[in-house]
């Protein structure tokens, strides 16, 4: 991994977290949050399914949540 500073991570997680907000809250619109909410079908076969940045917001150290659900309430209850 490159060499990253403590603030530069810190600064990553702040910025992922917010996007991550903006989604669930829903001003990012309908269609961002498809996938989100898991409306899409897909199937990937025998592989082992792949983490996506969503996994990292969901991850409690950074959200303080531990579900999906429970990102997304904090996320439309945020002013």
């Amino acid at each position: 991994m490159a060499d990253v500073s403590e603030r530069q991570l810190q600064q990553l997680m702040k910025r992922k977290l917010g996007y991550a907000g903006h989604i669930m809250k829903g001003s990012s619109g309908h269609l961002l949050q498809l996938p989100r909410e898991g409306k899409i079908e897909r199937n990937r076969g025998q592989q082992r399914p792949k983490r996506n940045w969503m996994d990292h917001v969901i991850v409690k150290e950074w959200s303080g949540s531990t579900s999906y659900g429970d990102t997304k309430q904090k996320a439309e209850n945020r002013e």
